[in-house]
């Protein structure tokens, strides 16, 4: 069994008194700790008392629950000695609880205790028990759990059980509750991978009963049932059911069946080969990007790039690319948003010359979007126009959007827009790093918002790691350095977070000639937090870079020893004592 420590800094006694207290904090904080109350007290009492007890706290808040149904789903069963039945009650209780992620994951470790069984006339006795019990349970969410676990032990159990299980879904698929009829669709997909255990007409006749449901949430997860099948004999056999009931959720009248449809495309494709993608499902991808709804326009868009994959490239020219072009404008920003991300990975499938001619005035449109998301979603998928164009042609569209994006209101805008640097550094060189673009990079580094800084202070340490230390110090360092002048003190601090990301990237050399200085002017700066970061600063060279570098920083933390600030003195003592 595994010794686990306390690290709580809570005796033990007190972690399980506040199990029973009135605080739902503390509660939460014990129920958080079961596996070292178990792990303390030993198998035999976990098994005896605290097993027992823990089934009292089953109507408890939600919030409880949820750090119950956890906590017990980590290597408890080694905490009771490997005896999984022991646990089976809980997790058998927590599946007629409220709350929908503490039924599923109880019903999951459900699954994973029977699998640790080695007895199968064991697994079949317990499972069947249980599955019989949560189905004549009086509240019907328990049947959630029912849903969840007939497939995961249909192909475990005798003929007999199997019959009864298969009556149990077809009851719960007609139920007069949405919510149970909604189980039982979302979780078909796993029984009818058992085909043809499971055999066809029950399949049949469950999906015509699915289909029929007037409510939209039920009739769409029919298509993973679908795709399960298509994966199965079942496909071979009965290829004209499966493509009609495909084509019925394409054109249901709900636009959520059609969204749900529309994002598995990809796999529909691959379950039912290109053939027969391209024959039967290719049209309705084109007819959803002209849907009327923004959201079947968003997410037919979004998948292009898979789709793509299984169309003909001639189609994609003539048929898909003028779809593209006509929402390019889209007056709704997500579309527009979902071309971005997507409509780049035709480039390699289309070839140089197509990609020049069709993609290159779609993607230069997208670079001059209003909307400055669409730019940055662009500009993350680059590489696929670049890999096909090359980046030269590219790089004197970029620079300007670049030049604006730098500029956004939106910090988060602002932080995106840098890492697009070292690409560019990557792929054409130190030749992309103008004046004009560095300025872009020092501007960032003096940003108001910390997080730009910070990744503006990170891309450095990648444009030296990419370009190398003589070319940064010429181009780049030497103007970084200048800010420990700069009247804001969050400037100067941005010098030393940025000797910090590079310290591995400085040589001795490098460091005595050109940081020493800077650290011996920063030490006497006006602003105890600049001097204490001066402090960090110099440890971290000392310990890395070891050698010549020490005696500097040790004179450095000398002199900060003396500070008039307590904290400071503080840091610079404790560090010399570390070296």
């Amino acid at each position: 069994m595994p010794k686990i420590e306390n690290t709580t800094g809570m005796p033990i006694n007190l972690i399980i008194d506040e199990l029973k207290s009135d605080d739902i904090r503390k509660r939460i904080h014990s129920v958080k700790h079961l596996d070292l109350i178990a792990s303390t007290i030993g198998p035999d009492r976990t098994k005896n008392e605290l097993i027992p007890f823990i089934q009292e706290l089953l109507d408890d808040d939600d919030e409880v629950l949820i750090e119950l149904v956890d906590s017990l789903s980590r290597n408890f069963v080694e905490l009771v000695g490997g005896q999984v039945q022991v646990l089976l009650p809980t997790f058998e209780a927590l599946c007629r609880v409220e709350d929908a992620s503490v039924r599923e994951k109880a019903a999951n470790q459900i699954k994973k205790c029977l699998t640790q069984l080695p007895d199968q006339k064991k697994v079949e006795e317990l499972s069947i028990g249980i599955i019989k019990r949560l189905n004549d349970s009086d509240y019907y969410m328990a049947k959630n759990a029912v849903a969840i676990l007939i497939p995961a032990i249909f192909n475990q159990v005798s003929q007999n059980n199997q019959n009864d299980l298969i009556n149990i879904i077809l009851k719960m698929s007609q139920d007069q509750i949405p919510q149970v009829r909604k189980f039982t669709s979302m979780y078909f997909q796993d029984l009818v991978k058992h085909f043809p255990l499971v055999n066809e007409t029950f399949i049949q006749n469950i999906l015509n009963s699915f289909i029929k449901d007037e409510q939209d949430f039920i009739r769409m997860y029919i298509v993973d049932a679908l795709i399960q099948a298509s994966k199965t004999p079942f496909l071979q056999k009965q290829q004209n059911f499966v493509l009609n009931m495909f084509k019925q959720l394409a054109e249901d009248q709900s636009w959520r069946v059609r969204y749900y449809f529309c994002d598995k495309l990809a796999e529909i494709g691959e379950a039912v080969t290109k053939e027969g993608y391209r024959k039967n499902f290719q049209n309705y991808h084109l007819k959803f990007l002209q849907d009327n709804e923004p959201e079947m326009k968003s997410i037919a868009a979004l998948k292009i790039e898979r789709v793509s994959t299984l169309m003909d490239p001639e189609d994609i020219l003539n048929k898909l690319i003028p779809l593209l072009k006509s929402i390019q404008s889209d007056t709704n920003a997500f579309v527009r948003n979902a071309l971005a991300s997507s409509v780049l990975a035709l480039c390699p499938i289309i070839g140089k010359k197509n990609t020049s001619e069709q993609i290159l005035p779609i993607f230069l449109t997208l670079l001059k979007d209003q909307d400055s998301e669409v730019r940055i979603t662009l500009f993350k998928k680059l590489s696929l126009i670049t890999n096909v164009l090359g980046v030269d042609s590219l790089s004197q569209s970029v620079i300007p959007a670049l030049t604006e994006l730098a500029q956004d209101k939106n910090w988060r805008i602002r932080a995106s827009t840098i890492e697009v640097l070292s690409f560019f550094a990557r792929a054409i060189g130190p030749e992309f790093l103008s004046d004009k673009v560095l300025k872009l990079l020092l501007d960032w580094m003096g940003d108001k918002v910390f997080s730009v800084r910070q990744t503006a202070i990170q891309q450095t340490a990648q444009l030296i790691s990419i370009l190398g230390l003589a070319w940064a110090d010429k181009n780049l360092l030497t103007k970084i350095w200048a800010f420990q002048s700069i009247q804001n003190y969050l400037h100067r601090l941005t010098v030393l977070f940025t000797i910090n990301q590079i310290t591995s990237q400085l040589n001795n050399e490098y460091i005595i000639k050109t940081i020493v200085p800077i650290l011996q002017s920063m030490a006497k700066d006006s602003v105890a937090n600049i001097r204490s970061n001066v402090c960090r600063t110099s440890i971290q060279l000392a310990k890395e870079k070891g050698g010549n570098v020490v005696d500097p920083m040790k004179k450095i933390l000398q002199t900060l020893s003396d500070d008039q600030d307590a904290e400071v003195k503080y840091q610079a003592k404790s560090a010399l004592e570390s070296l």
